[in-house]
């Protein structure tokens, strides 16, 4: 009985014609706006993953700082209860870490680091800060300043009292700029809330265009299949005069549905995965893949691996297959009873 309802199934495909294209078309465009709109989501999470965890405040030392000095900084701050956590990155990690990027992103600056000999390998170390909530950045920046101030005038060659009466700009130890202090604090001030309300809106949207879209999804489907039930209205009704039974009857309508939805989102999974290779793969010098590099490349994005990649073309298949099978027995239990 299977066998003749997959024989059935394969029929009426085959004599859908147009009817059948234009059902694959929707689920393909339906299903291309959704994984569009998905990945939005997930960056969207990606990047509220990252404004969070990322240090919100960076002290910077001088090339060739006294490691006692910043030993002492991060031993003190780190007793601070509103201060989650402290990383040290040195001089060397630093050039590293600015020389891979701009490998990456701005070739010209990098052959021009890598030939420079006044850096030597190096850049400025920094304690990179992250705090539990951005509510307390404002009282942490004041402490901080403060204990930086205090260093940076024990560091400094031409005191207070020597400067009074001078326009002479002040002199720190280490320093490589007249006037500029050793230590300095960087300050992260975006606005995280600002930020949740933009992703969240962008969320809703998303959800509410997919939503659109499965409704029209739906309406067509039920459209379709009234037309090929109108068509073949006499043909069930001999099927239900020998005796068939509806779930014989209907299963090869629901298999169609299912074939068409399966169909429509392989058509839009390669869609996607053409842009994303010809994008992030392939070795092209494309403005948007560079711009996504220099702006993006910082994010926690996650490693999936040939089987992942495969599970997730399959999800969405099976999902695919689903909606169309769902939509099509939704329309076609009111007209085979």
């Amino acid at each position: 009985m299977f066998i003749r309802i997959l024989r059935n199934t394969k029929k009426q495909i085959e004599r859908s014609g147009w009817t059948g294209w234009g059902s694959v078309s929707v689920m393909s465009l339906a299903f291309l706006v959704a994984l569009v709109f998905l990945g939005i989501a997930f960056f969207a999470n990606l990047w509220i993953q990252y404004i969070e965890s990322r240090s919100n405040l960076l002290v910077f030392f001088e090339v060739g700082m006294d490691q006692e000095i910043i030993q002492r900084l991060k031993n003190k701050w780190e007793k601070i209860p509103k201060i989650k956590k402290i990383d040290f990155t040195s001089e060397e990690e630093a050039f590293k870490m600015y020389s891979d990027y701009t490998e990456k992103t701005q070739p010209i600056i990098y052959l021009t680091l890598q030939s420079n000999k006044v850096t030597n390998g190096k850049l400025s170390s920094s304690l990179d800060i992250q705090i539990y909530s951005l509510d307390d950045l404002k009282d942490l920046t004041a402490i901080l300043l403060k204990d930086i101030e205090e260093e940076n005038e024990k560091l400094r060659i031409l005191k207070s009292d020597e400067q009074h009466n001078s326009t002479q700009k002040p002199i720190y130890k280490y320093s490589t700029k007249e006037g500029e202090p050793p230590i300095e604090l960087k300050v992260d001030s975006e606005s995280l809330d600002k930020l949740r309300e933009v992703m969240l809106s962008l969320r809703v949207a998303g959800i509410a265009i997919i939503t659109l879209l499965m409704i029209v999804i739906f309406f067509f489907t039920i459209m379709t299949v009234e037309f090929r039930l109108y068509n073949q209205m006499e043909e069930i009704g001999v099927m239900q005069l020998v005796g068939g039974s509806l779930f014989f009857i209907r299963a090869p309508y629901i298999l169609e549905g299912g074939f068409y939805g399966l169909f429509g989102s392989l058509i839009a999974i390669f869609i996607v995965g053409v842009v994303l290779l010809s994008v992030f793969v392939l070795p092209t010098n494309l403005a948007v893949k560079q711009f996504f590099f220099e702006n993006f490349s910082q994010l926690p994005w996650p490693y999936i691996d040939t089987n992942g990649w495969v599970a997730l073309i399959a999800l969405t298949a099976l999902v695919g297959f689903l909606v169309g099978a769902f939509s099509t027995w939704m329309a076609i239990r009111r007209y085979i009873r």
